[in-house]
């Protein structure tokens, strides 16, 4: 039974060292702002959070506040 635990074990390791880091490659300067872009949050968004959590702490139903929240943040530019 041990034997099977330790062969499992090392059988996963082995797995999950295979091949090391993979070097990212270099990204231009559009991609990266449009990372930024993505990751800061717009005015719209921030509308869409405003609502939903007027909705969700005001006694909504959470199905529909997130719901709504969803459908919110897909309309924004």
């Amino acid at each position: 039974m041990r034997v099977a635990i330790i062969a499992g074990l090392m059988a996963v390791g082995l797995l999950a060292g295979c091949g090391g880091a993979e070097e990212l490659e270099p990204m231009s300067p559009e991609e990266t702002h449009r990372v930024v872009e993505m990751a800061v949050p717009s005015a719209c968004t921030d509308a869409c959070d405003q609502k939903y959590y007027q909705c969700y702490f005001g006694g909504g139903d959470p199905y529909y506040c997130n719901s709504y929240r969803a459908f919110c943040i897909s309309q924004c530019p």
